[in-house]
């Protein structure tokens, strides 16, 4: 494991969830404390210096989850050395660092993957089964909103989500890899799209709100929109509009999930198998994604998440950038 920091307990739980075919080996952060704190709890040597852990013949595979800028050198040293990769979202900073570690992934004969767990949130899967059902129709308008606070680290020039050499880029790039999957997995590739940002917080050097909207190659119209400003437990909200019905879900309400079967239905149908549980609803999707990764590694097949998806999203970052840097004007992905 590389990088310890808050997502770092659903990635240990995960492994754990997998101990019939994987087992912690080693644990690196440049926070000491925190290595050695983790390290002690798992009973497995501490670094802290990833190139020192790399060289360990016994590894098979790094799990890694650092802040965005380092994404790319860690993973590709890894893949290098011979390591199965797993990666945090956002997969690399650019897409053309996607694709190099895809083919270093591809002439080492490595499975590579990216940690995007909304994969695994039990609501998606929900809407996938209703979807191929045909439950909805065609669906013809399709919103997002991943929304929260990140006050405390955006107000911190020291901490490296508020720097651009850290973190990249903002909300699109930060919150954005989440709902770009999502249309990617479950509606299809995007056409065109236009993107706007604000920035509420001056200390801050990336953006904090930000929408990306536009049209699917199918034809559906999309809004996603993300906030790091909002006073709330994070969470996420999925509208979908279709020829059929509408559903909605949102991770806050209770409960979080009802699907309205066309204009007369004033009071929706609540789909049962989606439970209100806001702070665990997440974590339990990062768990799954991890240990899914580690199973997959194990038997030698694929992975759930597709690194070639997770470059895509990389792909679409980079247009809706493209337009906020054009003053929003419509950019072809």
């Amino acid at each position: 494991m590389i990088g310890l920091g808050r997502i770092n307990r659903a990635h240990l739980e995960g492994l754990r969830r997998a101990g019939d075919v994987a087992s912690i080996a080693a644990a690196c952060d440049i926070d000491r404390q925190a290595v050695e704190r983790v390290a002690a709890e798992q009973g497995v040597e501490p670094y802290t210096d990833y190139r020192e852990l790399l060289k360990d013949p016994q590894i098979d595979v790094v799990d890694i989850a650092l802040p965005h800028n380092l994404h790319f050198e860690v993973a590709s040293a890894a893949l290098a050395a011979g390591k199965h990769v797993l990666i945090e979202k956002p997969m690399a900073p650019s897409l053309r660092e996607c694709e190099d570690l895809i083919a270093l992934a591809q002439r080492r004969q490595r499975i590579l993957s990216v940690a995007h767990h909304g994969r695994f949130v039990t609501a998606y899967l929900e809407v996938q089964r209703l979807l191929m059902e045909g439950a909805l129709g065609t669906p013809r308008l399709i919103r997002t909103l991943i929304y929260g606070s990140e006050f405390r680290f955006l107000t911190d020039p020291n901490h490296w989500r508020s720097r651009a050499a850290g973190s990249i880029g903002g909300a699109i790039m930060d919150s954005g890899p989440h709902s770009i999957f999502l249309l990617k997995w479950l509606f299809g590739e995007i056409d065109t799209l236009r993107a706007f940002t604000e920035k509420l917080i001056d200390a801050s050097e990336v953006e904090d709100n930000a929408i990306v909207t536009g049209r699917l190659k199918s034809g559906t119209l999309f809004t996603t929109q993300y906030t790091f400003t909002a006073e709330n437990f994070f969470s996420e909200r999925l509208e979908v509009y279709g020829s059929k019905g509408t559903l909605v879900i949102d991770q806050l309400r209770d409960p979080p999930a009802i699907f309205y079967h066309g204009e007369s239905d004033l009071r929706g149908e609540v789909i049962d198998r989606i439970k209100f549980d806001p702070s665990g609803w997440k974590f339990r999707a990062q768990v799954d994604g991890v240990e899914a990764f580690a199973n997959a590694v194990a038997r030698g097949e694929a992975p759930p998440v597709d690194p070639e998806d997770a470059a895509y999203v990389i792909k679409v970052i980079e247009a809706a950038y493209a337009s906020v840097r054009s003053g929003g004007n419509p950019v072809k992905v």
